[in-house]
């Protein structure tokens, strides 16, 4: 119930919408417990002859029979219209209020994505979370709309129709209250098992997507192997798991479902039979029968609305759960209360937002000029062996640094502790001295460029993509950094030049295309510090001399560290660090390294590899 009530709080901000849609469900369901009377003083009193009640105006009664019956059959006009009216423009208000809630809580699923650390993403599935985002969120619209204004309208409808029905046939209506606590012991019964089923189901559902997910993202290595087969296999085998969960889940619902159509069917024929015994014996009209008829046919839909009701709430609380997981999960990389503000050195202060400390007014913001210190690292992914242990090295501002080492060594997991993707489990990572904990993170990253093994290209234009990191940026910027990235010349062979849309559903470029864009990225940002993550693994020998001297270019000045492979690249760095079974077991200039019988002398002699 916490869950439930938790999730219609992303509801509360359009309290006046909500307001203007019970007004209107109000004053559709009284117009609908109108709708049967006309027929009741048209059988009464028009064709029976009997005398108008009270409430009846005089002028009605002193008409003559067809003028009654049109007057009747307008009033029985005038209220179906009106209802029909206020249902209409109800539905369309709660529904924009469904999807105002809708879109809270998939921004805030989606934001707290985007903030939740490496190390949550890499130990989930992207197809289950794109699951969660995308479909199990729809449940809180379901929840709002089918959930809550069902119950609403359904209580409303019973409360009026009974109020009326008993003051027609107290016996009658008792009558047909018989089945309401059979339903709601069958509810009781029988909601858990569904949320169960429900969840499974949905559990199912979402590993289904995982597998689409995986199959798209490694279609080259399913290919290139023939394994179609095989992975087609392993989508069948969980498409029957999940068709097997959500037949589970339906097969309850039907079944709940026949037994509450047997229980109001019988309802139905009792109170017909006895209703037609009291119109013999005189003491019912024939008028107010068919009302109560009317009445009993209606009052059984807001029955059946409420018993469904236990499905919904099952269906929809699975979902919301499973919602709640991802916005419940901690988030591992967090600024602290106390945090310092951080700006590159030489920033003017006040330039910028981010400057402005969230610590004690007078601490000044922190200037990152690029001197690292890694004190005694260590990080690990699980409880298994660790990634990192012991890591000791500094780095002084403006060296460049070549980060070499075996397979699986923790060459990258050192990279990704620097912009904080994760948080090392002992010692410290310090920036001009100061633990990165205790920097604000969105400052930290701005002092930060990042260049990948595998470029990132967004479905944007070539100047959005170039300026993601900056988009304020000016369009001679913009230019300015293709320039020094050697990307200038491509882009103008482009049909839109800077304008031209790539990525998905635009311009396919080449991989050396792709990495100057991913360069001049970083010649934009123009932080102090650059970490690049084997920029030239995937390029050919023509593309790797255009990027070389790009990157080479772009590293002047700036902190560098730099996870490579080719030797004509560790050749020109300032020192080089290697990395063997995640410690650090050699740290110097490329000469020092050269004189020693370690693993960096041994690759220069041919006896060992880089790895690629």
């Amino acid at each position: 119930m916490k869950a439930l009530l938790r999730a219609l709080s992303y509801f509360r901000p359009d309290a006046g919408r909500i307001g203007v849609v019970l007004v209107l469900l109000l004053v559709s369901v009284g117009l609908n417990v109108l709708k049967p009377w006309p027929f009741a003083l048209l059988v009464d009193n028009v064709l029976g002859k009997k005398p108008y009640p009270s409430w009846a105006p005089e002028t009605v009664k002193n008409w003559n029979a067809l003028t009654q019956i049109t007057a009747i059959a307008l009033a029985l006009l005038a209220v179906s219209f009106l209802q029909a009216l206020c249902s209409a423009v109800q539905t369309y208000v709660s529904t924009d209020v469904g999807l105002r809630g809708l879109r809270r809580v998939r921004n805030d699923v989606y934001g707290w994505l985007q903030r939740l650390s490496l190390h949550f993403h890499r130990g989930t599935a992207a197809g289950d979370m794109i699951f969660r985002a995308g479909n199990d969120t729809s449940s809180f619209q379901a929840l709002f709309q089918q959930g809550l204004l069902v119950f609403v309208s359904a209580s409303c409808t019973l409360l009026f129709m009974l109020i009326v029905m008993f003051r027609l046939n107290v016996r009658l209506t008792l009558l047909a209250l018989i089945s309401a606590p059979v339903l709601l012991i069958l509810m009781k019964v029988l909601s858990r098992e569904m949320r169960a089923r429900g969840l499974e189901a949905q559990q199912a559902e979402s590993k289904v997507y995982s597998l689409i997910h995986q199959g798209i993202s490694v279609l080259q290595l399913v290919q290139s192997n023939t394994r179609e087969q095989h992975e087609q296999r392993r989508f069948n085998v969980q498409t029957e798991k999940a068709r097997r969960f959500k037949m589970s889940q339906h097969g309850l619902e039907v079944t709940y479902w026949f037994v509450i159509s047997l229980i109001l069917t019988a309802s139905t024929v009792a109170v017909t039979w006895f209703g037609a015994r009291e119109v013999l014996a005189s003491k019912l009209s024939l008028g107010e029968l068919l009302v109560f008829i009317a009445y009993l046919g209606q009052m059984f839909e807001p029955l059946s609305q409420l018993s469904q009701l236990s499905a919904t709430l099952s269906s929809a609380g699975a979902s919301i759960h499973r919602v709640f997981e991802i916005l419940d999960t901690p988030d591992e990389v967090k600024d602290r209360a106390d945090a310092l503000a951080v700006r590159k050195a030489g920033q003017l202060a006040g330039v910028s937002s981010r400057v402005k400390s969230s610590g004690p007014s007078d601490t000044p913001p922190i200037e990152a000029h690029g001197n690292l210190h890694f004190e005694n690292v260590s990080f690990n992914y699980s409880d298994s062996k660790p990634a990192l242990r012991g890591i000791n090295f500094q780095v002084v501002a403006g060296e460049s640094i070549a980060v070499i080492g075996p397979s699986g060594a923790g060459k990258t997991t050192l990279l990704n502790l620097l912009p904080r993707f994760y948080d090392p489990h002992g010692g410290a990572v310090l920036l001009e001295g100061v633990d990165l904990r205790q920097l604000r993170v969105k400052d930290l990253r701005a002092q930060i460029a990042l260049v990948l093994q595998e470029p990132i290209i967004l479905p944007a234009t070539i100047a959005e993509n170039i300026s993601y990191g900056r988009p304020d940026a000016r369009q001679s910027e913009i230019e300015a950094a293709a320039r020094a990235a050697n990307a200038e010349e491509f882009i103008r062979r482009l049909p839109l030049h800077y304008k031209t849309r790539v990525g998905e559903a635009g311009v396919r470029l080449s991989v050396g295309e792709t990495q100057r864009i991913s360069l001049a990225r970083a010649f934009l940002k123009n932080a102090p510090l650059l970490l690049m993550d084997e920029p030239t693994s995937a390029l050919d020998v023509e593309s790797e001399t255009q990027v070389a001297a790009s990157f080479f270019e772009l590293m002047r000045g700036r902190t560098t560290l730099m996870v490579a492979h080719r030797l004509s690249t560790i050749r020109r760095v300032n020192k080089i660090l290697v990395i063997e079974d995640g410690q650090v077991s050699e740290f110097g200039t490329p000469e020092e390294l050269l004189a020693r019988p370690g693993y960096y002398a041994r690759v220069i002699a041919g006896q060992s590899e880089l790895p690629a």
